[in-house]
């Protein structure tokens, strides 16, 4: 998907549904979500899709409530914009795509933030400042 459909895609969603809390949305369109503590370091959260079953999006339980809408709206991202099979926690070889982690993070941001209040057009973001305000973003429970 090019930026703008993902940015308008986002929009719809959230005037579609008013809302824009991704719980939300994962709920109506029959996503499940499990939130539990997965033990492994570094673990934050993480999309599955396989052809033929529901798709579920898996996130770490010890992360901050804002976090877990965070972390949430990025793997709807993937779920939605991504027709391949997804299992990024156990990608190949450790590499990340990085054209879908950035739509995946734009998606994020056009979800969450209204483009009106933003100072700047959120496709304009190049992608590693994208990125950075999504991590810097998300926060374990202290």
């Amino acid at each position: 998907m090019r930026k703008q459909e993902i940015v308008d895609f986002a929009n719809g969603l959230r005037n579609t549904y008013h809302t824009n809390d991704p719980f939300e949305i994962a709920k109506i369109w029959g996503i499940r979500i499990l939130e539990r503590d997965h033990g492994f370091k570094g673990f934050k959260a993480q999309a599955v899709k396989f052809r033929g079953y529901a798709p579920y999006i898996a996130i770490n339980s010890n992360y901050t409530e804002a976090s877990k809408k965070i972390l949430c709206a990025h793997e709807l991202g993937h779920i939605f914009l991504h027709d391949e099979t997804l299992n990024y926690f156990a990608d190949i070889g450790g590499k990340i795509n990085m054209q879908s982690e950035y739509e995946a993070n734009l998606f994020v941001l056009a979800l969450l933030e209204d483009q009106a209040r933003l100072k700047v057009d959120m496709t304009e973001i190049p992608p590693y400042l994208l990125q950075n305000i999504v991590e810097q973003s998300i926060e374990l429970e202290k």
